[in-house]
């Protein structure tokens, strides 16, 4: 069968090369391939898709097949056939001790869901539940599976670390054809990477940053001088987004895992660490042209923006507070939505358009809107369940650098999940807490074996 295979292809190569284009003998081979090998490392899979807002507009601009094929569903059916190999190899299995957690989980996906049927916004709100039990789902129940060993979880840190290099050379080198392009010379600029929202990539650079310190710290000499320059680099492209929230999400997210779960080896170089980077950034916002640090210098005045009445000056930081408002007195606003909520995206059915795509700007107030006390209930035990296996691990000594990151990367993500972004556009913060349990939970097992504990 798989020499047939081979054939088949072969020969469908050739044809699409002589009817169409030459250039499609070597492209499909190329694509066969790569799906061949995606599917026999869903680990690399399932971070393609957590970082999909970055690549996934120039796709569609530049690849016609995109417009109409979604890449972020191409991509959760190549893990799911990943996955579905695993079965097929009699490794599946869900973890006892995450059971209660997924539990947890899918009473929270079946309240989503069931606040469809009641949305005041049916079309918003039936793409959002649909988009969170297809991608949502997938991206948290995968770790779960087929992270078995710790070598796993050594591995994926590689491909996340390979990710994020080719993140940040491409965001470095952006800026410098920006710079020398004469780009900057304007009233505002905010640099991103192939036309992405600017705070996506700023929320991917927050996360490689804090992957960056956790390393950092655990070297010495030149090596960790070399990560303290590197940590300045994506500082530097982190400002240049004009993104604050990601920034904040940093520090508070690293200031937090080093309170409640680094080691007391490290504690002290980490906070030095973050003082460093608050110098930077401090250094950075001065320096820079003011093209690229407006945001972050007239925070207390808002931006400047282009409206349907002429030019106004908005402060996003206001309509937060505003939108959080808003919230809370319609959750209040009867009993039943006091429970159950108004329904998946009925957030948008406050503005005169309704219908449409649109958030209060926080996980939480989100959930405790749409879905009511019930689900924000929910959210908050899978929250407590989690940081209590953590807090487990810690206590137990087990946890390891690789973990460290994983969790790291979870906290800041958790923080990023406060200032924007909806249910659907923080669930990498779903995919960074399922690494990291199980990554916590492979180190258990490491130890066991080994009978000693491990330095975090």
């Amino acid at each position: 069968m798989g020499l047939a295979g081979l054939i088949l292809i072969q020969l469908f190569t050739l044809y699409m090369g002589i009817a169409l284009s030459p250039l499609l003998l070597f492209l499909i081979p190329v694509l066969a391939l790569s799906v061949f090998w995606l599917i026999r490392h869903p680990e690399f899979t399932l971070l393609l898709i957590g970082f999909t807002s970055i690549i996934k507009g120039f796709l569609q601009e530049q690849i016609p097949l995109f417009e109409t094929l979604d890449f972020t569903v191409l991509l959760v059916v190549l893990l799911w056939v990943g996955l579905a190999r695993v079965v097929v190899s009699g490794e599946w299995s869900i973890p006892k001790w995450a059971r209660g957690l997924l539990l947890l989980f899918a009473l929270f996906s079946g309240a989503v869901m069931l606040s469809g049927l009641y949305t005041p916004s049916p079309q918003s709100g039936g793409l959002k539940i649909a988009r969170f039990l297809l991608f949502a789902s997938s991206m948290f129940l995968a770790p779960f599976v087929f992270l078995k060993r710790r070598e796993d979880s050594v591995r994926m840190l590689k491909y996340f670390k390979f990710l994020s290099a080719m993140i940040l050379f491409a965001m470095l080198v952006n800026l410098l054809l920006i710079a020398t392009s004469g780009g900057l010379v304007t009233y505002l600029v905010r640099a991103s990477l192939l036309g992405a929202n600017p705070i996506a990539v700023s929320r991917s650079l927050a996360v490689i940053a804090a992957m960056v310190t956790v390393i950092g710290i655990r070297q010495t000499g030149w090596r960790r001088f070399g990560a303290l320059f590197l940590l300045a680099l994506i500082l530097l492209a982190i400002v240049s987004t004009g993104s604050r929230g990601p920034l904040v999400s940093f520090f508070a997210g690293i200031t937090v895992f080093t309170l409640m779960f680094e080691s007391a080896v490290y504690r002290s170089r980490l906070f030095m660490i973050g003082g460093v980077s608050i110098v930077i950034v401090a250094a950075l916002l001065l320096a820079l042209p003011e093209s690229l640090t407006t945001r972050f210098l007239q925070i207390t005045q808002g931006d400047i923006i282009v409206t349907a009445g002429g030019v106004e000056r908005v402060s996003t930081i206001a309509t937060r507070l505003n939108f959080w408002e808003m919230s809370l007195k319609q959750w209040t606003g009867s009993v039943f939505s006091f429970f159950f909520g108004i329904g998946a995206g009925g957030f948008s059915s406050l503005f005169v358009w309704r219908d449409f795509r649109w958030y209060p700007h926080n996980i939480f107030v989100e959930v405790l809107v749409e879905q009511g006390i019930v689900g924000l209930t929910l959210l908050c035990l899978m929250v407590v369940l989690a940081v209590r296996h953590l807090l487990r691990a810690r206590k137990q000594g087990v946890i390891s650098e690789y973990s460290s990151v994983w969790i790291a990367s979870t906290i800041v993500s958790f923080f990023a999940a406060q200032f924007s972004g909806d249910l659907n556009d923080n669930r990498i913060l779903l995919m960074f807490l399922a690494i990291a349990l199980s990554s916590v939970h492979l180190d258990g097992l490491f130890m066991k074996e080994r009978g000693s504990p491990l330095l975090a």
